[in-house]
């Protein structure tokens, strides 16, 4: 069990695994915690997404392994469909 905690493909997937459970008790019908509005709601569960995503591509995907340019890109389409979902959500992109 010691060896296998020093995985860091294992960590990774506990970590997805505890943000998993951790966004979807927020995002229920009972959340146990207090946010302010859906729209807030939205926010942290979509950023949380987006953070799961980034774990995959990095961890799972060896990306961070990869060239500068590669994993700069990355990290802009991340950023990029991040700000085009949330601009759409609150209706700043028609």
């Amino acid at each position: 069990m010691p060896r296998l905690l020093r995985d860091p493909l294992f960590l990774a997937w506990a970590v997805l695994v505890a943000v998993t459970l951790f966004s979807s008790r927020i995002g229920g019908p009972d959340p146990g915690i207090a946010l302010d509005s859906a729209a807030t709601v939205t926010t942290v569960v979509l950023a949380i997404a987006f953070a799961k995503v980034a774990v995959v591509i990095f961890a799972f995907m060896e990306v961070r392994r990869a060239p500068i340019v590669l994993r700069t890109l990355c990290v802009i389409w991340l950023l990029g469909v991040l700000g085009t979902l949330l601009a759409l959500y609150f209706g700043i992109l028609p």
